[in-house]
């Protein structure tokens, strides 16, 4: 496997298969990853290296899982509360702690030296509404995975949020901090604005490798099953929903990488220099990302991020009306796609389980009034009344 290879990349190869643990054979072979030429030719072999450090990993979980003495560790991770967690991602001093006070009045600590924040910050920040628990993380440097004591902890945090916000300092170069942010969190098996590549998997308990698709992966037959083989499936059949690379078909095979939906907030954009560090930042990620520019400190372009944030997150507000009555105060906050039966089984069951009609007032009503039944898709800003026998 090591024909054309730098001698770093031989010794990085020759150390990970000398490695003993699990933990060791994890770090060695995500080093010989690492320094291995990535182009066309080396496809196939990191695809296979990746699928073995995917097996590795999940070795690893299971021998976690089994030492109850792990599980007396801190706690690190905060619960969600609300409807809708975010987390704050950034490089040290890109202003998170302050922008976390600004936006939800918390009394979270501010400073301008690195790393104030030493651990999670939780505020709330109420969008007309809808109750969205921000979190504000300590900063990310590089391989903080392996350097910090808490960089499980971090990582874990940031895969249970709905959201990630990556604050970027425009003061400095935005590029190689965004870089920078999406490498962590690649090692840390989180993946953002990306769809986990469409496979069907079931596993059979004979008949071998059933293959369905297997014409939209560039390979043959016998390296697709060897992937599978590498995941200890032998008996299974196995559907390629898209075209694909291998690498694609082992990230869709490793159930550890979460799939999260992140925007970009530009910070300091009263600084020198920030307008020119702006364009560069939309030159490199624009096209993957929504990117705001703001100024913490002048308040500028706030009311902007709290439309976008939560436009972001899928939710709707909805309000009820007593029939011939008067409206609820307080929103139903909904995820989008949510209809009038949703609402109905949150009022009451009995007005779910006698539903005679509802009458919509809102974005979604054709009129005012419009008398609609319990699949009716809501949107967001929708008033509904409902009538039960």
């Amino acid at each position: 496997m090591s024909t054309n290879l730098s001698p770093e990349a031989k010794l990085a190869e020759q150390d990970y298969n000398e490695a003993n643990t699990l933990d060791d054979k994890i770090v060695k072979l995500e080093k010989f990853i690492s320094l291995v030429p990535k182009h066309k030719a080396t496809e196939k072999m990191v695809a296979r290296l990746r699928s073995r450090l995917v097996k590795h990993k999940s070795e690893l979980e299971d021998k976690k899982r089994r030492q109850k003495s792990l599980s007396k560790g801190p706690v690190w991770v905060i619960p969600k509360e609300g409807d809708a967690q975010v987390s704050l991602v950034g490089v040290a001093n890109s202003g998170k702690s302050q922008l976390l006070k600004i936006l939800t009045g918390s009394n979270t600590k501010v400073g301008d030296y690195p790393y104030t924040t030493e651990k999670p910050e939780p505020g709330v920040l109420d969008c007309d509404g809808a109750i969205i628990q921000l979190i504000d993380l300590p900063s990310i440097f590089l391989n903080i995975r392996n350097e910090s004591k808490n960089g499980a902890m971090l990582f874990s945090q940031i895969r249970a949020a709905d959201l990630i916000i990556f604050l970027i300092d425009l003061s400095e170069n935005p590029v190689e901090q965004m870089n920078l942010l999406i490498e962590e969190l690649y090692s840390g098996s989180i993946r953002v604005n990306k769809e986990k590549p469409p496979i069907e998997l079931r596993k059979t308990g004979s008949g071998g490798a059933i293959l369905i698709g297997e014409d939209k992966i560039d390979a043959s037959r016998e390296e697709i099953i060897e992937i599978l083989h590498d995941q200890s499936l032998y008996n299974f059949s196995l559907k390629i929903i898209k075209e694909m690379t291998l690498t694609d078909l082992v990230e869709a095979l490793d159930y550890s990488i979460a799939y999260s939906k992140g925007i970009i907030v530009a910070n300091k954009g009263d600084q020198q220099g920030s307008k020119e560090n702006f364009e560069k930042l939309k030159s490199a990620y624009g096209q993957q990302f929504l990117i705001l520019p703001v100024s913490a400190t002048k308040h500028d372009g706030l009311d902007e991020l709290k439309e976008k944030l939560f436009d972001h997150l899928g939710l709707v507000r909805i309000k009820s009306k007593e029939p011939n009555g008067g409206i609820a105060p307080k929103p139903i906050v909904l995820k989008k796609g949510a209809t009038v039966s949703d609402v109905a089984k949150i009022i009451h069951s009995r007005f779910y389980d006698n539903f005679k009609l509802a009458k919509i007032y809102g974005p979604s009503a054709k009129f005012d009034g419009q008398t609609v039944g319990l699949n009716h898709e809501l949107k967001d800003g929708d008033i509904v009344e409902i009538f039960a026998d």
